[in-house]
């Protein structure tokens, strides 16, 4: 079964990789070459956010996030980590699970035909751990998505959600990491 998992993550790591490549092409191909800077620009961010949240060591959460999009679901992610190196290891089964929860709410609770995206900035400093989660789309049940982060927000969890505002076309969620 491992194996199987192991050529599953390369297959779509693949086709991620050969979906930039064809974007760069095709820009090559119209002499775009301002748009190649720029497709060359967000493959560079993206490869040095993915190296700092597998710096944070908390391999779930990575694996969580980094392979959010290659799943089917009605949100696209994106995500970036800000700050300084942190070790989440203690953390992390938590978290993980935390952030897959609200997704799977969140998901549940927005417009399936809607563009509904969701970026998650992971602040990190000496002290603390913030996540910032700012969603636009449409969101059809926003008191199932506020009713989730009052049940969530339990005192026997390393997660506190410290604001959140809910709204029809948006969402903003700032949890610390206790």
């Amino acid at each position: 079964m491992e194996n199987n998992r192991i050529v599953d993550l390369l297959r779509h790591s693949r086709h991620d990789w050969l979906n930039k490549i064809q974007l760069i092409k095709g820009n090559l191909a119209l002499n775009k070459l301002d748009r190649v800077k720029d497709i060359i620009e967000e493959i560079v961010i993206e490869s040095q956010n993915e190296s700092k949240l597998t710096n944070l060591q908390a391999p779930n959460l990575a694996a969580f996030l980094m392979t959010y999009n290659w799943e089917t679901h009605k949100i696209r992610m994106e995500y970036e980590v800000l700050g300084d190196l942190f070790n989440l290891s203690h953390y992390d089964i938590e978290i993980t699970q935390w952030c897959k929860n609200f997704m799977l709410s969140l998901d549940k609770a927005v417009d399936s035909i809607a563009d509904n995206h969701i970026s998650i900035t992971i602040e990190v400093n000496t002290q603390d751990v913030r996540f910032i989660f700012d969603f636009s789309g449409i969101i059809n049940h926003k008191e199932e998505i506020q009713n989730w982060l009052e049940q969530s927000n339990d005192s026997s969890t390393c997660i506190e959600v410290k604001s959140s505002i809910v709204q029809k076309n948006e969402l903003t969620v700032i949890v610390m990491v206790k």
